[in-house]
């Protein structure tokens, strides 16, 4: 995106009663959906959001600066807002006179879709309100209809308390204008998941209170106490003490030290508090590289868990295949290009439409692109396709690398199985958890291989049909 700082003639788009952008032109429009939204959804661009709210609240034109980001820029903007009094109900006009674009520090540079679906892949959310804690924009881990309900709604109209009493807690905080910490909720509507709630206050760049930034994390303990009271779990007593100490008690407990390691890590390797020896950047990042390892191994014992409940379950969304091969793709994009391998796509304007759940067929998927890399040579090319059919349609991940003899074709998918490999990273519960969730969608992942000749891994799931 790119215009003059002082531009021939306005930016304009307009919102109505209900804050949806029902029409923009282009640059608006670009933003807004590189932001997260839709044509005719909600303005998804916070900040002009929350000045057109105050307009509407103040019954008011005004007129102020605002600042927005893309993918690679921070956007400064002198907006004005008018309230067209003359629609029934009245709509809102916005006119933006000066734009100027600067590039966004290095550590902020990641394209927000990408960082959503990292988000969603690891079971994370996030909710920004304005100042009276009216929702603004969202991604709910798990409900792919959130930003369509839950928009425009009070936060607390939108969750429940576990504890009740905490609520005046956090309400005391939210009017001092203090950080929300590790507070425990549950999703009032949809799937009724459980979450940990930590929110920030936000100040605007005439130093006002505008509003919170909150994160979403799943409340991983309370969601096993949730499963265990939907449906009994025929599990031996030994299993049951396993159980009940993974999940509600070292996963937790390992996620929190490893993410605070990973993160003071990254901090210390890319050098944001200052300069240090290079040998210390690198360490830092070695330690940064075995923090997250670390971390994937949690998820994948906290999946491997989960799966092996009998109560265990997943949700039937209406989603894409080639929506999500993308998605997947461009979450590993960086890593492919470390080794110099093209990921081929198939083209977005292709249509595959599947039943299952969008975070579980993003994570077989990432996980089969991930293997495709760490065992193709460099240079190479993974090809995703698609296929269409009545019944049951299917993406492949098809890669060049050693490929894989007959009779080990069903060893790869038995739990912690790497076919003798050692020290590539992995953990051998990859494949096992993918087969798993697979059959769970009522689907089914394959492989077909032969020394020499790489490997195609097919996940195939139920068409939908509209």
């Amino acid at each position: 995106m790119s215009l003059p700082g002082n531009l021939a003639e306005p930016v304009r788009g307009q919102l109505d009663a209900e804050g949806r952008l029902i029409s923009a032109d282009p640059p608006l429009l670009r933003l807004h959906l590189h932001c997260g939204g839709y044509e005719g959804g909600p303005l998804a661009v916070p900040q002009l959001l929350s000045l057109c709210r105050l307009s509407k609240q103040l019954d008011m034109d005004l007129s102020r600066a605002v600042q927005a980001a893309d993918e690679d820029n921070l956007i400064d903007m002198w907006v004005e807002t008018r309230i067209q009094r003359e629609d029934s109900p009245a709509t809102i006009a916005i006119n933006i006179i000066d734009w100027k674009e600067s590039p966004a520090p290095e550590s902020n540079r990641e394209e927000p879709g990408r960082r959503r679906d990292f988000d969603i892949l690891n079971g994370r959310g996030s909710i920004r309100t304005d100042a009276s804690l009216r929702i603004m924009a969202l991604s709910f881990p798990g409900d792919l209809d959130a930003i369509e309900n839950y928009i425009g709604h009070s936060l607390l109209d939108v969750i429940d308390f576990v504890e009740p009493s905490k609520q005046s807690v956090m309400v005391e905080s939210i009017s001092e204008r203090q950080p929300v910490r590790g507070q425990h909720v549950r999703q009032r509507q949809g799937n009724k998941s459980f979450f940990i709630l930590s929110g920030q206050p936000l100040i605007d760049n005439e130093g006002l209170f505008s509003g919170y930034r909150f994160s979403l994390e799943i409340d991983q303990e309370r969601e096993v106490e949730k499963q265990s009271k939907e449906a009994p779990i025929s599990l031996s007593r030994s299993d049951l003490i396993s159980d009940s100490l993974f999940g509600s008690q070292l996963g937790p407990a390992l996620r929190q030290p490893l993410g605070k390691i990973i993160a003071n890590a990254e901090t210390i390797g890319s050098r944001l508090e200052g300069p240090l020896r290079g040998d210390y950047s690198d360490y830092a990042k070695d330690i940064a590289s075995a923090g997250r390892h670390l971390m994937d191994l949690v998820n994948d014992l906290s999946d491997l868990e989960a799966i092996q409940r009998t109560s265990f379950s997943v949700a039937a969304d209406d989603i894409d295949l080639v929506d999500l091969a993308h998605r997947a793709a461009g979450l590993l994009a960086v890593k492919a290009a470390d080794h110099q391998i093209r990921i081929d796509l198939p083209e977005k304007d292709a249509e595959i439409p599947v039943k299952g759940e969008f975070r579980r067929v993003l994570q077989i998927l990432v996980n089969l692109i991930g293997n495709a890399i760490r065992y193709s040579p460099d240079g190479s090319v993974i090809k995703l396709q698609v296929a269409k059919a009545d019944d049951v349609s299917s993406v492949s991940v098809r890669d060049q690398g050693d490929g894989i003899a007959e009779e080990d074709h069903q060893r790869i998918f038995e739990k912690f199985e790497r076919l003798g490999r050692s020290g590539d990273g992995g953990s051998g519960l990859g494949l096992f958890i993918s087969r798993r969730l697979a059959e769970a969608m009522d689907g089914s992942l394959t492989v077909e291989s032969s020394p020499g000749k790489g490997a195609i891994f097919k996940l195939s799931l139920p068409t939908r049909t509209e």
